[in-house]
């Protein structure tokens, strides 16, 4: 029987299954229909009742909007970190079992020299990390130890205390002044911050203040992620170049894929406007347009055993209204497509200007 996940309390609507599946197929096998971001902790619930066995493959039928690839990803990186197996199915097509082991390694194991420091960094997490994240954990001693970053737990009431702001371009400045302020107060060199608690108490996003900070060169990565942030500290240090922190929205077997976020450091853009957060509808997010050309994806799993690092091609950027509103498709060799299919590392991943793959092994 097919089990729906029920699309997240950002969306009103329920969505459609994005496709149909033979009911013999059905019969046989565990298919979930990820609907929108958001849903990852409800796969959790359905593990610990029973519903779904991770002793068995586990079929993930997405769609190309609202949130649903994204959150699949993070759902299979769970399923393999307890030791089961899944595949993402983009379509009716995708039920090959041959793919959905090892897939192809397109990681490394990342050397102790690119992830230690030399100089102590203190990394601010201000709130827990986002529910959804439910693969995105970190061992903060061992961060400390490999890393030489400590991560500093910040309380969100610090952010929420200020209090429901203009919805608009001046209440996104607050927010930004006062994560600047902690940023100084605790003396961060990186934070990432628990932004979408931010929607129901401030009225307005942590878009605007991610990405001037990331533009005045400190790290600083959404819903308290911090694999991500980790990520985005290797980079400023193999790179220095800024970080656009996305989510996989729509992946083609020949390696053409399509990723979105609501902010990113304008340094990056060639021109851009504002609008509203995308899941929310409210307060102030980016669209940009990024220039065509070189660049480089990177992540770093959570406990820094794997490291994706891979150049690509931006080909062109777009705008629809049911994703994050910085659209870019970006090409790559097919076998980053099969990664992302049957072996992401978690969600979010990482955009950086130029060819920098070999900066990373």
């Amino acid at each position: 029987m097919l089990l729906h996940i029920l699309s997240s309390e950002m969306h009103q609507e329920r969505l459609a299954v994005p496709f149909e599946l033979p009911e013999s197929f059905l019969a046989a096998n565990q298919v979930v229909a990820v609907l929108t971001g958001g849903t990852e902790s409800k796969f959790v619930h359905l593990v610990e009742e029973g519903v779904i066995d991770l002793h068995k493959p586990v079929y993930l039928m997405v769609s190309g909007h609202s949130n649903s690839l994204a959150a699949a990803l993070e759902i299979l990186s769970y399923i393999r970190q307890h030791k089961g197996i899944g595949k993402v199915m983009m379509s009716a097509d995708d039920t090959d079992l041959e793919v959905m082991g090892e897939g192809l390694q397109v990681t490394v194991t990342p050397s102790e020299k690119m992830l230690h420091s030399n100089k102590k960094l203190r990394l601010g997490v201000v709130g827990k990390p986002s529910d959804w994240l439910i693969s995105s954990g970190v061992d903060y001693k061992e961060v400390l130890e490999r890393m030489n970053c400590e991560l500093v737990d910040i309380p969100i009431e610090e952010m929420t205390s200020l209090g429901e702001v203009d919805p608009g371009m001046k209440g996104a400045e607050a927010i930004y002044q006062r994560l600047k302020e902690i940023v100084h107060k605790y003396d961060l060199q990186g934070v990432t911050l628990r932004c979408f608690d931010l929607l129901s108490t401030v009225k307005n996003t942590g878009c605007i203040a991610l990405s001037k900070l990331n533009d005045e060169g400190i790290p600083a990565a959404c819903e308290g992620d911090i694999p991500t942030l980790l990520t985005m500290m290797v980079c400023k240090k193999r790179t220095g170049e800024l970080c656009f922190q996305v989510n996989p929205a729509r992946i083609k077997a020949d390696g053409e894929m399509l990723f979105a976020h609501c902010t990113l450091p304008l340094g990056m853009t060639e021109k851009h406007e504002y609008t509203t957060h995308f899941e929310s509808g409210i307060g102030v997010a980016i669209h940009g347009d990024l220039p065509a050309g070189d660049y480089t994806l990177v992540k770093m799993s959570g406990d820094m055993k794997r490291l994706l690092a891979v150049d690509v091609e931006l080909e062109r950027c777009q705008f629809e209204s049911n994703l994050c509103r910085t659209q870019v498709w970006i090409k790559a060799d097919p076998a980053v497509s099969q990664y992302f299919l049957t072996t992401p590392i978690a969600n979010h991943h990482v955009l950086i200007r130029g060819h920098h793959a070999k900066q990373f092994t």
